[in-house]
């Protein structure tokens, strides 16, 4: 196996990180609509899987006995990153039922959290679950 050079090691970095000029993630344009479409309806007070309430800040961000969903600053940390990053066939893996979140979506969630996972109080915040 040949050493990757540094010239491939910038350019596979440089992928990882969003651009300078790239704007923020916004939680109410490009997050609130992942998690309203692919989470919230196993992940609400009414079901609560995983001991997970994905409806507002507040309760996303409780303690929890299996450890933080969302680590802001910090993807590799959090949860909701990890689990959508799995392996399909993984027990684990995220959504549990239905398609994959598109790797573009879970990039979008990334750069979120690794920007501090800014998500509002009151009504811009709240996710209802879709029937």
């Amino acid at each position: 196996m040949k050493p990757i050079s540094a010239l491939a090691a910038c350019v596979f970095f440089a992928t990882l990180i969003p651009a300078a000029g790239d704007p923020p993630v916004d939680f109410v344009k490009h997050i609130k609509p992942i998690l309203a479409d692919r989470c919230v309806e196993c992940h609400n007070s009414e079901t609560l899987l995983g001991e997970l309430n994905l409806q507002k800040r507040a309760l996303a961000f409780e303690k929890r006995k299996a450890g933080p969903v969302i680590v802001p600053k910090s993807a590799e940390k959090s949860m909701l990153y990890l689990v959508l990053t799995l392996p399909p066939k993984d027990k684990k893996a995220m959504p549990a039922t239905g398609h994959r979140i598109p790797k573009d979506e879970v990039n979008l969630i990334r750069q979120w959290i690794n920007e501090g996972a800014d998500w509002p109080e009151g009504k811009e915040g709240s996710i209802t679950p879709r029937k």
